[in-house]
């Protein structure tokens, strides 16, 4: 995999050892397989091509692992887990043959690769599909996946795993979410209907409001300080404001997780 970070003049030459490599000496907790990602509508010559690639890469991922765990003297229970990514794009079929080579070599789990969004921003019904084809022994990544309806959808097809920049993205935009029941109480009901919404806070009324952004939140940023002030941080660009803001949108995605996970276990 060749690639040129930005402002370097010479191009670079990732391998899946190197890529291996770098992880154990960033000192990394889970480990991921190098794979080849595309966009649902690219070719069916290219979503063959990258399921090929994804899986002899992660052959050769698998067996630097092994390697650097000789090389580092890890004791198995010190190890960081590996995991391959699965590709295909709209292909059950190449869904289906990704899958069951990665499941062949052999990993501590596996992630969701490609796009996972359609063109409304509703989740793909492959995310639910490839769920399926791992099966529920293994911890699964939702990768990119971070709306937090699409994170519910996600959670609720077997995923337990996610990452996605909109939560901080959206903090420095002065999005910030509430759930639309200030108590944070949810509901089985809630969670296939509208269960938060967004406060915007460059909104003038928020200049007299000394609330916190959510009655029911323990965050930092609601426990010690108010909309008011957030909306004066954010109006003279004071970068606290973004680091508030990111605080409060964090620990409503873990206040989330927690709540679907309280209502999964209920049944």
């Amino acid at each position: 995999f060749t690639y040129r970070l930005e402002n370097e003049k010479e191009k670079s030459t990732l391998t899946p050892e190197k890529c291996i490599q770098y992880q154990f000496k960033i000192g990394a907790d889970i480990i991921y397989c190098l794979d080849y990602c595309t966009h649902p509508s690219a070719p069916d010559e290219v979503q063959e091509e990258s399921v090929d690639l994804t899986v002899k890469w992660a052959k050769r991922c698998k067996k630097e692992y092994e390697n650097q765990l000789k090389i580092r003297k890890i004791k198995d229970e010190d190890r960081p887990l590996i995991f391959g990514v699965v590709q295909g794009g709209n292909s059950k079929e190449l869904r289906k043959k990704c899958a069951e080579g990665l499941l062949e070599i052999g990993f501590d789990g596996y992630g969701f690769g490609g796009w996972p969004i359609d063109d409304e921003g509703k989740l793909l019904d492959m995310v639910g599909y490839v769920a399926e084809l791992i099966g529920p022994g293994y911890p699964k990544h939702a990768l990119g996946i971070g709306k937090p309806e699409n994170l519910v959808r996600a959670y609720l097809a077997g995923y337990e795993i996610f990452d996605c920049v909109i939560p901080t993205r959206d903090a420095r935009h002065k999005r910030l979410y509430t759930f639309r029941d200030y108590e944070g109480i949810i509901t089985k009901d809630d969670l296939s209907g509208d269960l938060y919404k967004y406060i915007y806070m460059q909104d003038e009324v928020h200049i007299k409001d000394f609330g916190p952004i959510e009655q029911s939140c323990d965050c930092h940023t609601c426990r010690n300080h108010s909309r008011s002030y957030l909306h004066h941080l954010f109006r003279i660009n004071d970068t606290l404001a973004n680091r508030l803001a990111t605080i409060h949108n964090l620990r409503f995605y873990t206040r989330l997780i927690d709540k679907i996970r309280e209502i999964d276990e209920q049944g």
